[in-house]
């Protein structure tokens, strides 16, 4: 399983590394292994880390943390939607 954890509000992105956070102000989205799969190969992730220099994969956290990254990245998810995984996008 894979979590997808996004901070709502500027506070809580400072919060994000500590446990002094409410779920509140999170958008937390929890991916099942088949779900991660189907992310992967939407290209989403490999043009994100192309696009805004980043290196997230299965062994790092990585974090985007400016409105304009943040605005690219909701682009990008944007233009690897398919119908075969909507779901998993729209989650």
């Amino acid at each position: 399983m894979k979590i997808i954890c996004v901070p709502l509000t500027l506070n809580a992105m400072r919060l994000l590394d500590t446990n002094d956070r409410p779920d509140s102000l999170l958008e937390i989205i929890h991916l099942a292994d088949e779900e991660y799969k189907k992310f992967l190969i939407s290209g989403a992730v490999e043009t994100i880390n192309k696009t805004l220099g980043k290196m997230i994969n299965d062994y790092e956290d990585e974090i985007i943390n400016t409105n304009e990254d943040l605005s690219k990245a909701l682009a990008i998810f944007k233009d690897h939607l398919t119908p075969k995984n909507s779901s998993v996008m729209k989650n």
